[in-house]
């Protein structure tokens, strides 16, 4: 894909990157000729700011636009402050706005403006009357900075942070208001001295601008690759506990795979790989996103491939997440508070167990004494029929002893209890309602020189499982000052304190509760009547349960064997920024990210660990991180001529790690409940570790701006990285962008509003060439055995190859992005393709060499896929407005080369490498299951296709309705196609809990009789002879239908997948009403001098409605490993101003 790079040496990137700079370097030296002046009104001009000199502002538009603006009789004029928030206009409407706030009037000679102090009214048209008023939008919030001007006249002023305007105006003149994204407003002045002004959005004028890397905010007219950006105000009503879970559906090629468990981190994949996150242009590799409350959170924007996050060098070849905080914003001291409660009430999924048989054996049950042998049934669910009636026992029922019968003390044994169904409802019974909690209050105020913004929150999650929770307090405080007429000061620092005492356990084993729970415990058993977990007089030493060999006490487990988590977590930066001249700044940034982390697992004493009892056993690990990244940039931007732009910047940057950590645990506990490494009852065991790591970096960015339409961006990085081999530890990432707005060079249809076609180009590398392994190209001793209490080493049977490359990708997209009808229908189309090369190998060598694998590099995998974005605002009144966005993307990754081999496990060049192999049973040309003499199915001894894991759509809709005060919105999303194996499904199908094991084959086996004949047919002569790949080569069997009859349970026992013809392959395919929000924002007449300047109220729902055909778990995590049942929550939202 990049031929001259796929012979670039070191020595030549960096001769690239040194030309890159000359180039940057001599831009301001470049000499443009000068075109014909064009009069003021066609002259483009943007321009933002916010409590600036007068003198400053006349600078920034002589930056811009090469007129000279010279001020005459100035009586004080140029120190006087103003605010300006005037994007895609013109340099007349720029001073317009200007002359409306501190009045003064101008002139234009040639390329000279002429400015003198003072208002000129209409002569013999003295303005005599003061008009008041309130601008607000559509939904009644105040407007501040809103231009308001007397049409004909230099009379002008802006309206306050509350929206308020006063203005001297006669009856019948004109007052015009202009406001950025808003429709220009013209108002005739009446009898009437007060006004109440609505402006409405102007979709026509209404300009993105994204963070892109680095931090650098860009049109996104001007971006030539694929962002989204998700607003934080989009975050904060129907909330997850995890903020990165609330943009499921709401950007095409971002997948989150949404975890059920509590404390668990959702799965992201963006473009299929993990992307970088990125807090207000630092990246925090930590990837802790608990810490970041969605209250402080200004914008999200996803970054989608390497071509956006190239600057980010070998961490950003993924793409990366940008989040930008909350600032300081109001003049006045302005108070947020925004509080919710959600209730995780009930179910949308949870695995259904069968009611009707107990626990046992092939229909045999009698409890002894817990151990599970015998006629207790091993453990199994495949005991007798509950609820059947006998006329013999005092109860009618029939009776057996159970775990909680009453011992005779007549003879001491257990007295027999009726066999019934007192389990029905143990899942619902086990689980509580879960709660989550948020509140966040925040402080923002500005001045002349600067603004500042703190803030508190706290989120509090009761789990569904007993005795779980989580803790989450954060604090931060943000702000900016301007020390002098060039030099600022740009700073954030939080404070983030995650904690719990216990949280559960994930993943199949005897530590997680469903597995206690659902699968190992009959419908005999009522999980209430295990509330009291201590055998009565062991109370500490001996848990109390119907089987204490295999399986545990449910609250036995959330009650006393505990996983403890105790994180502080200190990040920040620090920018520091000074005008050098109009054309050149510099910026020095800098930021950190520390926490410490405790963790604690308590293992009671008679606790089962897959048959073996614990002597009671306690963990402490504790890691200690820190990092640090610093960047120094040099930015040069001038407009040489209204046709040519250009933004450049250079910098250098250093990144350290370090990350530390050690653990102990005992050797059992002399003492049990007593949780101390001094309680080990033998020596305690005790490790340490050390990871460093260092980034020193040079990169460069070059943007350029042709005829307000056509827009190049060309970056370059060069990585020198610390975990790789000296020779290799120097790499160039190159990119290239860029953008053509077509709607702006040639004149389109009116219906067709707008039209860009962009595309990149870039080259990154993952800096590193084993994620698990710190030093991976260096030879290293691990931990070994210890003999006789003496600890030993072992030398890594892995041969390190010093000359290994770290993986490479090629990266390319093409997009056009189209508007339509105003704005109203608007699509972004994008396809991307990437090449994944120099991917890390494990070759298998000779034993006799005393290793077991070199590493080397090979194979070539590709990457591609299309994303669609849709957006469409199908009806917009005064008083009603429905917006729309359709989120569409599909990816797929293929196997292209194979190093080595012409197979790569079961994969072959040019295949999926999502594709899913298992173990199957044998089937006949026509596709029926071939079953053995014995009547059990033939198990192939190759594994078979049975499908692709990934999805062929992942789809996100939103909806939002607005009327007068009220908004509702609706988020659907979900995901077609792909297969996921399940193995809650297996276990139950296994161990008899799953429904579809109640029938009569089932009874019949209860009754030893062997009445299930599986369909399919048997091999009556010939036979069949296959290829090394398992292909048929030759076939002269003859068969006939099965009629062997086997007993249902060992059938069911005794085979890999059951009855299962699917092979506990089930399609992920899932339709979810992922979040429903109604909004009623109280009229800010109604708030008129009190307290509030602005409320709302929220009704709020998230994962109401699942549509799937995957029985008893929620494929939304595309995982299952005995997840938890998937949750509904409703709840409420409350945000008050102050």
């Amino acid at each position: 894909m990049f031929p001259f790079y796929q012979h670039l040496s070191i020595a030549r990137s960096k001769a690239v990157l040194c030309l890159l700079l000359c180039c940057v370097f001599s831009l301001p030296f470049t000499t443009v000729k000068a075109g014909m002046r064009a009069d003021l009104h066609k002259v483009p001009c943007s321009l933002t700011v916010h409590n600036k000199p007068l003198e400053e502002v006349f600078e920034l538009i002589e930056q811009q636009t090469h007129y000279a603006i010279i001020c005459v009789d100035q009586s004080g004029l140029m120190d006087r402050k103003v605010n300006l928030n005037a994007r895609n206009t013109t340099l007349e409407n720029v001073l317009q706005q200007l002359a409306g706030q501190v009045s003064f009037n101008y002139k234009c000679l040639d390329n000279n403006i002429i400015v003198k102090a003072g208002v000129i009214n209409n002569p013999g048209d003295p303005a005599e009357k003061t008009i008041s008023g309130k601008v607000t939008d559509a939904k009644k919030q105040p407007l501040p900075g809103v231009s308001i001007m007397v049409k004909g006249t230099k009379r002008g002023t802006i309206s306050t942070d509350n929206g308020d305007f006063q203005i001297k105006a006669n009856e019948g003149e004109v007052l015009q208001f202009f406001f950025t994204g808003f429709q220009p407003f013209q108002l005739t002045v009446g009898k009437g001295e007060t006004y109440q002004v609505t402006l409405l959005d102007d979709e026509k004028k209404l300009s993105e601008v994204l963070v892109t890397a680095l931090g650098i905010k860009k049109e996104k007219a001007k971006v030539g690759y694929s962002a989204q950006e998700v607003k934080g105000a989009d975050l904060v009503k129907a909330r997850e506990p995890n903020v990165i879970s609330s943009l499921t559906g709401r950007v095409a090629g971002l997948t989150i795979r949404n975890t059920t468990d509590l404390f668990q981190d959702p799965g992201i994949s963006l473009r299929g790989a993990k992307p970088l996150i990125v807090i207000d242009g630092i990246p925090d590799q930590s990837a802790d996103l608990y810490k970041i409350n969605a209250d402080d959170i200004e914008s999200m924007t996803v970054l989608k491939g390497a071509s956006a996050s190239a600057l980010y060098g070998s961490i950003g070849y993924n793409g990366a997440i940008m989040i930008t905080t909350k600032r300081g914003g109001s003049k006045d001291l302005s108070v947020d508070f925004n509080s919710s409660t959600q209730f995780q009430t009930s179910f949308i999924r949870i695995p259904k167990v069968q009611t009707t048989y107990g626990n046992g054996f092939k229909g045999e049950y009698q409890y002894i004494d817990g151990s599970g042998s015998g006629p207790e049934g091993f453990g199994w669910i495949w005991g007798p029929k509950l609820d059947q009636r006998d006329p013999s026992t005092p109860s009618g029922y029939y009776e057996t002893p159970q775990f909680n019968s009453p011992v005779d003390p007549t003879t001491g044994k257990l007295v027999p209890l009726p066999f019934l169904s007192r389990g029905k409802d143990n899942v619902k019974n086990f689980f509580r309602t879960g709660v989550i909690t948020s509140n966040n209050i925040s402080f923002t105020k500005s001045s002349e020189n600067g603004s500042f913004r703190a803030s508190a929150s706290h989120i509090y999650q009761q789990g569904i499982v007993p005795n779980t929770d989580l803790k989450n307090t954060s604090f931060n405080m943000a702000g900016n000052y301007h020390m002098t007429k060039n030099f600022s000061i740009n700073g954030r620092i939080s404070y983030n304190k995650e904690y719990t005492h216990n949280f559960p356990e994930t993943g199949y084993g005897p530590t997680n509760y469903l597995y206690n729970l659902i699968l190992w415990t009959g419908p005999d058993i009522d999980v209430r009547d295990l509330r009291n977990y201590w055998v009565p007089g062991k109370e500490g030493i001996q848990q109390r349960h119907y089987n204490i060999s295999y399986y545990n006490n449910p609250y036995f487990q959330a009650y006393e064997y505990l996983r403890g988590y105790d994180k502080n977590n200190t990040f920040g930066s620090v920018d520091l920024d000074y005008k050098i001249s109009p054309s050149f700044s510099a910026k020095f940034r800098t930021g950190i990210n520390q926490y410490s982390l405790n963790r604690n697992y308590n293992e009671p004493k008679s606790y089962i660990g897959y048959g073996n009892k614990s002597r009671g056993q306690y963990t402490l690990t504790s890691n200690t991180y820190f990092d640090v990244v610093s960047d120094l940039i040099v930015d040069y931007n001038h407009t040489f001529s209204e046709h040519f732009k250009v933004h450049a910047q250079v910098g250098g940057s250093n990144y350290y790690r370090n990350f530390k950590g050690d653990s102990s645990n005992t050797d059992g506990l002399t003492i049990p409940g007593l949780y101390n490494l001094g309680n080990s009852a033998n020596a305690v065991q005790s490790t340490n570790w050390l990871e460093e790591r260092r980034t020193a970096s040079v990169y460069g960015i070059v943007d350029v701006e042709l005829y307000n339409a056509i827009y190049l961006s060309l970056t370059g990085r060069n990585d020198k990285i610390s975990r790789l081999p000296i020779q290799n530890n120097s790499f160039f990432y190159p990119s290239l962008s860029g953008s053509v707005v077509i709607s702006q060079l040639t004149r389109l249809p009116e219906w067709f509003s707008f039209l860009k076609a962009r595309g990149a180009v870039s080259r990154v590398s993952s800096g590193t060439l084993d994620d698990s392994y710190t030093y991976g190209y260096l030879p290293s001793y691990d931990k070994g055995t210890t003999w006789d209490g003496v600890p030993g080493l072992k030398y890594r049977d892995v041969i390190r190859n010093t000359s290994l490359r770290p993986q490479t990708s090629d990266s390319w997209e093409a997009g056009v992005d189209a508007k339509f009808f105003g704005n109203k229908l608007g699509f972004e189309l994008t396809y991307f393709q990437t090449k994944d090369y120099n991917n890390i190998l494990s070759i298998p060598v000779s034993l006799g060499s005393g290793f077991a694998s070199r590493l080397e590099n090979g194979h070539v995998y590709q990457r591609r896929g299309v994303e669609l974005v849709t957006t469409a605002t199908p009806i917009r009144k005064e008083k009603f407005r429905w917006d729309v966005m359709l989120n569409l993307s599909t990816y797929r990754r293929h196997l292209k080369e194979i190093t080595g081999g012409n197979k790569l496990g079961y994969l072959k060049a040019g295949d999926r490498t999502d594709r899913i192999f298992a173990t199957v049973y044998q089937k006949d040309p026509s596709g029926n299951i071939i079953y053995r003499a014995d009547g059990f199915p033939l198990e192939d001894n190759i594994q078979r296709f049975v499908g692709n894991s990934d999805p062929d759509l992942i789809y996100g809709l939103e909806n939002s309705f607005s009327y007068g005060d009220f908004t509702l919105r609706f988020l659907v999303d979900g995901r077609l196609g792909g297969m996921m194996y399940s193995t809650t499904n297996q276990k139950m199908w296994w161990g008899g809990t799953h429904p579809g094991t109640v029938n009569q084959f089932r009874d019949d086996a209860n009754d030893n009789k062997s009445t299930f004949v599986g369909k399919g047919v048997v091999v009556t002569s010939g036979q069949a002879t296959y290829d090394a790949d398992g292909n048929i080569v030759s076939d002269n069997r003859t068969f006939a239908p099965n009629t062997q009859g086997v007993n249902y349970i060992d059938y069911m026992t005794n085979t890999s997948n059951g009855a299962d013809v699917n092979y506990n392959y089930y399609s992920q395919s899932f339709l979810k009403l992922r979040e429903l929000t109604l909004t009623y924002r109280v009229p800010s007449k109604w708030l008129k001098g009190r307290v509030f300047r602005a409320a709302d109220i929220s009704a709020v729902g998230r994962n109401l409605l699942l549509f799937t055909k995957m029985p008893n778990v929620d494929p939304d995590s595309g995982v299952d490993n005995l997840q938890t049942p998937s949750t509904r929550s409703i709840g409420v939202n409350l945000n008050l101003k102050f």
